[in-house]
């Protein structure tokens, strides 16, 4: 069995696991596929949850607002279940309105959906303090995730989704093997959670992690971090899975493998049970002309939150510029992930079949990049072949996107596609090694629009060596190609593991690179500069942030899953549906939401609620401000769950009605 756990994106389903189910499909090698991520999102609108959870927030609200002062955890607590009472709704019926088409495209409504899910997060945060959901988050309210951490909110059954996992389990035949695929740093908890209540419930059964996200934890995590996963399963897989899975699982079905058998598997690391030695198999890189296309057959396409389906697939792997300064996709840096192509005319074969297997029209190529030439040629063989599908995917601005071309690719279906802009400044695009121009950016930007395909830029501010005036001409730039922008964001640089500027920071200005002292993954660097000259004052900051204000205001943004994010289901949907500008404007209000029986009855907050808040701030503020000081001594800082708990027992205190 291959398990996706939560938290992840619940509108379509991910690509990885049933790309290996149709690898080994086709080698005679049975595997199923569990994807309980978006199960999950079923359990926890169902009405019994939420009248649980309801329940039990009115309890802990009764008990805390009768006592005569709080603590500062009981504060943060506190506040959160005071105004988490009032959201309440009939939860299920927003699923029906993801689902349903009419509903899904009635703005005001599709709104309301939205906006009651995400309410139901913040109930989610109550119940589980300090402890927070979304689906792109689960993390605790300060602390990453170690450990130390991982093994309290296991020990202390604090998954919302205990009970849930626990029946599946009761209900499952023992399995000989489970591989657990950790894609994103929002499932890291729930994978480790999986992986402790497998192994009591069946201690003979072979676990396995594995994903981009797992890969990156042991590349550069401390030293001790292998071991320590090892400690939860049996094997990690590293990079791609398919040969290692090949091997291996027929050697399960004849037994329990030997640890010489074990340590000849590619990309597979295990540990010796007798003498504890760490062994790594050879590596190995899928030669792509061996491919084979994803088999969803094990999945309910009804159970995601979209009218229709939209199904990803992945025509190519790695990237064929692999130059940019900031990029850290562990593969692609590694050496050992080079550019590779599924050939075209599979390619469309195997989209094809996908049409036919699975009913649908509208695909997201899954992948870093493609390049022009591949996307020429593909989308050519669609025309050759009378496949009628849509298509969206990311690609790099290059000069050989001419209009010529670009109608080819509208022709062929494709009617979104997101670029890296990254910056439009010369100055920073050099440092960025972008290869590339704002002219350029501006002119095949244009073409791309022209011939009818959605554009959506992605930049981001604060690269290295970035000033007020190259952070601003990004925004000038957007600024004057509104009208031909169709969506947009504006992010923060964020240092990758990994990295050409991980590696090198020399050469970006960069002093020290450190992380905190709970960070044991190492997936969140903090660095210090040392170039004063590149540093933007808190005015320059301001204004910055007032020019993305005016601009976002003008179109309808959102994050990620929801209609308005860039590169998502249901963007790509509305994108069909009401043409490329539909996030080019602001959307009317959404509808307002149906109150559920008893959530409306008014709530007496003993304690100030406002005043509670701003005392949390004033807390984490200055907490964060020591929390993340670097310590000469360890070489990190201080931040980490015990840390975090040992200050909060020591503000302790009460706050008074």
């Amino acid at each position: 069995m291959l398990i996706y756990p939560p938290f992840a994106d619940p509108t379509w389903p991910y690509v990885s696991l049933p790309t290996l189910k149709g690898y080994l499909g086709r080698r005679g090698i049975p595997v199923t596929v569990r994807d309980l991520n978006v199960e999950a999102f079923s359990v926890l609108t169902a009405e019994s949850t939420t009248d649980e959870w309801q329940q039990r927030l009115s309890a802990r609200f009764q008990v805390l607002n009768g006592r005569e002062s709080l603590t500062l955890s009981e504060q943060m607590e506190y506040r959160r279940v005071a105004e988490a009472l009032p959201l309440f709704q009939d939860f299920a019926a927003l699923m029906t309105v993801m689902r349903d088409e009419r509903s899904f495209y009635d703005r005001a409504a599709y709104g309301a959906g939205r906006d009651g899910i995400e309410d139901l997060f913040r109930i989610m945060e109550a119940v589980y303090f300090p402890f927070r959901f979304n689906c792109n988050r689960a993390d605790h309210l300060v602390a990453p995730w170690d450990f130390t951490l991982l093994d309290s909110y296991i020990t202390h059954r604090r998954s919302l989704l205990d009970r849930f996992y626990r029946q599946q389990l009761a209900e499952l035949e023992p399995p000989r093997f489970v591989g657990i695929s950790l894609t994103f740093v929002s499932q890291i908890p729930e994978a480790f959670y999986l992986c402790r209540l497998l192994r009591d419930a069946f201690p003979c059964c072979f676990l396995m992690l594995g994903g981009p996200c797992l890969d990156l934890m042991v590349r550069y995590g401390r030293p001790e971090v292998v071991s320590l996963i090892l400690d939860h399963v049996d094997a990690i897989t590293m990079q791609e899975g398919e040969k290692a899975l090949e091997q291996l699982l027929p050697l399960l079905a004849d037994g329990l493998p030997d640890q010489e058998q074990l340590a000849a598997i590619p990309n597979l690391i295990t540990r010796d049970k007798v003498s504890g030695v760490v062994h790594q198999g050879p590596p190995w890189v899928l030669d792509l002309v061996k491919s084979v296309a994803p088999d969803y057959s094990d999945l309910d396409l009804k159970l995601y939150l979209a009218p229709s389906p939209m199904l990803l697939y992945s025509p190519t792997r790695g990237c064929y510029w692999n130059k940019c300064s900031f990029c850290g996709y562990g593969f692609n840096q590694s050496g050992a992930h080079a550019y590779r192509e599924i050939p075209v005319q599979q390619a469309v074969a195997d989209l094809q079949a996908l049409q036919e297997e699975f009913g649908v029209a509208n695909f997201y190529l899954s992948c870093d990049v493609l390049s022009p030439d591949y996307a020429f040629r593909l989308a050519q063989e669609i025309l050759d072949s009378g496949l009628e599908i849509y298509w969206s995917t990311d690609l790099r601005i290059e000069a050989a996107y001419t209009p010529e071309r670009c109608r080819l690719l509208y022709l062929s279906g494709l009617r979104a596609v997101a670029f890296g802009v990254e910056s439009c400044s010369q100055a920073v695009l050099r440092l960025m090694h972008k290869g590339t121009t704002p002219e350029r950016i501006r002119s095949v930007n244009r073409h791309f629009h022209q011939a009818g395909i959605s554009t959506a830029w992605m930049t981001f501010l604060g690269h290295p060596g970035e000033g007020f005036k190259e952070a601003k001409a990004t925004l000038d730039l957007l600024t004057v190609e509104r009208k031909v922008v169709d969506q947009f964001i504006v992010g923060t640089f964020g240092l990758t593991p990994g990295s050409r500027i991980a590696c090198r920071p020399e050469e970006f200005g960069i002093d020290s690179i450190y992380f905190t002292a709970g960070d044991v993954f190492r997936l969140f660097p903090l660095y210090t500069v040392r170039a004063a000259g590149t540093i933007i004052t808190d005015r320059q900051s301001a204004q910055l942030d007032a020019q993305i204000d005016d601009l976002s205001s003008r179109y309808q943004l959102d994050h990620y899953p929801w209609a308005g994010a860039i590169s998502t289901h249901h963007s790509f949907l509305y994108l069909l549906r009401y043409g490329q500008r539909v996030f080019a404007k602001a959307w009317p209000l959404p509808a307002k939401r149906k109150m559920k029986a008893g959530s409306g009855k008014k709530i007496r907050p003993r304690f100030p609620l406002a005043e509670l808040r701003r005392r949390e701030e004033q807390f984490m503020g200055q907490y964060l401000e020591g929390a993340l000081q670097l310590d000469p001594e360890t070489g990190l800082t201080p931040l980490c769950f015990d840390h975090f708990q040992e200050a909060l027992a020591r503000e302790g205190g009460g706050n008074k009605r």
